[in-house]
């Protein structure tokens, strides 16, 4: 049997909807300020923007994890990433069972998704990260795959399903906290990388998937894993 999540003690949680934002941004401002050095010259070769990527990419969620730790969890909330948003795994290994579930969503979702994309002719539209990372070799594809698999899903599964989805279930209901975490978690991806338009519901369906699975069990331990299966498919598919 799995636990519900807990309810949220209000009188000793200070964090909310603000901090969610301001962590987004540090995670963006940490980015830039990485990859900024990083970034080549006007003209030089595509593979010469790995570097500046991948310091975003790591930076983007240090400075994410980093504001939910330090600041929202330290100073307004329960004091750790644990209490606060979740964070933790089940010792008796029955999380793994969500990272097989991510890669069966992945599949579901494409099989749904591309034949739409390839009507409208957007085959060519990916994500930013993925046509660099067909580029990678090496070092480079090793660092691509720890960020994909396992510094991105941490810090978007905080972001997202540890502290957004918490603080909507403080002013809504569970079901329209699911809905809306996810809608954001979509969205966000979009802004991110214009190119991904079209893969919405599939972020949107994710999102959907890891709140039931975070709002059911009370800890994103089971949706990082969930996160980490979704994007192992399109890893497999580069890699390969």
């Amino acid at each position: 049997m799995t636990a519900p999540m807990p309810p949220v003690r209000r009188a000793l949680v200070q964090w909310g909807l603000p901090d969610v934002l301001l962590a987004w941004v540090s995670g963006l401002i940490l980015a830039l300020v990485v990859a900024a050095p990083l970034v080549p010259r006007s003209g030089a070769p595509k593979r010469e923007e790995i570097p500046a990527l991948l310091g975003a990419l790591f930076a983007q969620s240090a400075g994410i994890v980093g504001y939910l730790a330090l600041v929202a969890a330290r100073r307004k909330g329960l004091g750790s990433l644990r209490t606060d948003f979740g964070l933790w795994f089940d010792r008796r290994g029955t999380d793994l069972f969500a990272l097989v579930g991510g890669i069966v969503l992945a599949v579901a979702l494409n099989v749904l998704i591309l034949p739409i994309a390839d009507l409208a002719h957007l085959e060519k539209s990916s994500q930013e990260v993925v046509r660099q990372f067909e580029r990678a070799t090496g070092a480079q594809l090793v660092i691509f795959v720890i960020g994909v698999l396992v510094a991105a899903p941490i810090a978007e599964e905080l972001l997202f399903r540890g502290a957004l989805l918490r603080a909507l279930m403080r002013k809504t209901t569970p079901e329209i906290a699911v809905m809306g975490s996810a809608m954001v978690f979509a969205l966000a991806h979009v802004i991110g990388d214009p190119g991904t338009g079209y893969y919405v519901p599939a972020f949107f369906g994710l999102g959907i998937v890891s709140g039931w699975l975070a709002l059911r069990t009370g800890r994103i331990g089971p949706s990082i894993l969930l996160h980490a299966g979704f994007n192992l498919l399109a890893t497999l598919n580069v890699v390969t």
